[in-house]
């Protein structure tokens, strides 16, 4: 334990100065290039993904509680700030004594983790170390899944049929698909675990072949955005959601006209920073909007900015980028992160764009 701890700290350090080999647009394209199409086309809906890295605030939010500027409970900060969408919602309505019981994990062990997702198929890996492979093989095992060994890697898996939700399988506390009742299939691969909702998907996820989601022209244009912003940090997540004919958490532009959005948590020793890529349909004018933006920032979220957004615009994405100094919440919220989804929820964003 002391030795892991010692590289992370390292790791953490290496981060903060290299966060540009690291950032939001490299992680987002890993993630959508590991997945293929075929992976999700049992799914409907919107395309939600999402990469976290705990540890780049864990060890921040440890310091700032020594200090006294936040709570001292930073394994919680982090995987709040790191999980997938889908997962950050779990563990944001549960106790770790409930996640703990339901997968046998606690938010400390949200290190490395990305999951992609499209309605009832999803795709994910997250970093396992002995005693959370331990804890999570466990745990699954008295919830009554099957466990077999197939060329010398150990899969588990529960009942049901692919991707279909069953009540006897809901389980609130459950990160992966549990709220949904969706089954689960896991393949532990040394110090990695890598899960889906179906087999087919996990198959996909192990042997990647055929196009891959990154290949999309809306995930390329988010990558793109995300290529924009500058050096904010060490990154903590980003999250991704392409519209795809459904849906974005965008009050008031739910279907139109954004088709794609993007945010980015990074970290940083008493500051922090956040970046937002919104893509719009074709035939908008971006660098219109962008003006727009600039001129209505003030009253776009109910929260006060800490600090001035930096708006550009290039092809048919805005990117939004914000850095400021701790607020008075140290680690534990990322002020200019909580003002880009005020914007989001506000409504005043929506009625911008559709207008």
């Amino acid at each position: 334990m002391f030795k892991r701890i010692l590289i992370l700290a390292f790791s953490i350090a290496l981060l903060a100065n290299t966060a540009s080999a690291q950032g939001a647009a490299d992680r987002l394209q890993t993630i959508l290039g590991r997945v293929p199409v075929a992976a999700l086309e049992a799914g409907e809906g919107a395309i939600v993904a999402g990469f976290g890295n705990g540890d780049a605030v864990r060890w921040i939010a440890v310091r700032g509680a020594q200090a006294g500027r936040n709570p001292n409970t930073p394994n919680r900060f982090a995987a709040l700030r790191s999980a997938a969408p889908n997962q950050q919602a779990i563990i944001a309505a549960n106790a770790d004594a409930a996640l703990r019981a339901a997968v046998g994990l606690q938010a400390s062990d949200w290190v490395n983790t990305w999951e992609v997702a499209q309605g009832a198929a999803r795709v994910g890996a997250l970093d396992i170390f002995p005693d959370s492979e331990m804890r999570l093989r466990g745990a699954l095992y008295v919830r009554g899944l099957t466990e077999e060994d197939r060329g010398g890697t150990p899969f588990m898996w529960s009942g049901g049929d692919d991707f279909q939700p069953s009540e006897d399988l809901i389980d609130p506390a459950n990160p992966f698909g549990g709220d949904m009742g969706l089954p689960l299939r896991i393949a532990f691969l040394g110090d990695r675990a890598v899960w889906a909702t179906g087999w087919s998907a996990l198959d996909l996820a192990l042997s990647p072949n055929g196009e891959t989601l990154a290949s999309r022209a809306d995930a390329q244009a988010v990558i793109s955005g995300l290529r924009r912003v500058g050096n904010l940090g060490a990154l903590v997540s980003v999250r991704c959601w392409l519209r795809n004919d459904a849906t974005l958490p965008v009050t008031g532009a739910e279907a139109g006209p954004l088709e794609g959005l993007a945010l980015a948590d990074y970290a940083n020793r008493e500051t922090e920073g956040a970046a937002m890529v919104l893509l719009v349909e074709e035939g908008r004018d971006t660098e219109a909007l962008a003006t727009s933006l600039r001129e209505a920032w003030p009253i776009l979220s109910e929260l006060p900015s800490p600090a001035e957004p930096e708006i550009s615009s290039g092809g048919q994405t805005i990117t939004i980028t914000m850095r400021s100094d701790w607020g008075e919440n140290g680690a534990e919220i990322n002020d200019p992160y909580a003002v880009f989804l005020s914007v989001l929820e506000g409504g005043r964003l929506g009625f911008l764009l559709s207008r």
